[in-house]
């Protein structure tokens, strides 16, 4: 789910970045801070890198 997400605020982002219309009120942001989300994301192995533990 995590992934997914990422991977959707990565995209909407991508497009609003790369179709830029000045009559938007909307300032675009900046893609990349979801692009190392995703990589986090895919990097995860298990619960405890998240910082959630099992007991």
């Amino acid at each position: 789910m995590c992934r997914g997400s990422a991977l959707r605020f990565l995209l909407t982002r991508l497009v609003d970045w790369n179709k830029r219309d000045e009559n938007v009120l909307v300032t675009p942001k900046d893609p990349s801070e979801y692009y190392n989300k995703l990589q986090f994301h895919q990097s995860v192995a298990s619960s405890t890198d998240y910082g959630i533990y099992d007991k």
